[in-house]
């Protein structure tokens, strides 16, 4: 009977292992996926806050509260492209491609801080500025719902793509696209 128990128990702990180590590429597709939502959403929160600072001062905003505001916009626009760059490629078919869009937004992103920063330097007036800054926001913000949307788009029925479908962090990012109309 003790032999039995001793039997059963190894089995039961053999079913276990293989259960926990059996789901390793879509656990890593899973985090991946969660990891780049998490850090979108993290850029997209910061350039909000950075917007909302501006807009909540009105005619009290000075020259610091700008150079502030670019700053904020810049030091979160640097440490998602740093953050996105530490995760590398997930392993599946469609990895290198899903790193290259990523890559390319990062690009993109400092891009438009660079002509924020450029308008803030140049002193062209508050009109000119505004202007500046709402098409760099409105590019920026459609560049990263583009590439979340080419991101899903990867591994046609793979788990990368059930990765980004199914993660709650990505629906989180998917709303807080869908409030700034992206």
């Amino acid at each position: 009977m003790l032999r039995r128990v001793g039997y059963v128990a190894a089995l039961l702990v053999a079913a276990l292992v293989a259960g926990c180590g059996g789901d390793d590429d879509g656990s890593a597709s899973e985090s991946y996926a969660n990891s780049v939502c998490t850090e979108l959403s993290e850029w997209l929160t910061s350039i909000d806050e950075a917007i909302t600072s501006l807009t909540q001062g009105g005619l009290s905003t000075d020259s610091e509260d700008l150079e502030a505001a670019v700053e904020d916009a810049t030091e979160a626009t640097d440490e998602l492209a740093d953050d996105l760059a530490e995760l590398g490629p997930p392993e599946t078919e469609d990895g290198e491609q899903a790193h290259e869009e990523l890559e390319s937004l990062a690009t993109e992103l400092r891009q438009q801080v660079d002509t924020v920063e450029a308008a803030v330097e140049s002193d062209t007036g508050t009109s000119s500025f505004a202007t500046t800054v709402t098409t760099a926001v409105s590019e920026a913000t459609t560049a990263a719902s583009s590439t979340f949307e080419s991101l899903e788009g990867l591994d046609r029925g793979g788990e990368l793509e059930e990765a980004f479908t199914n993660s709650g962090d990505c629906d989180s990012l998917r709303e807080q696209l869908a409030e700034l109309g992206s």
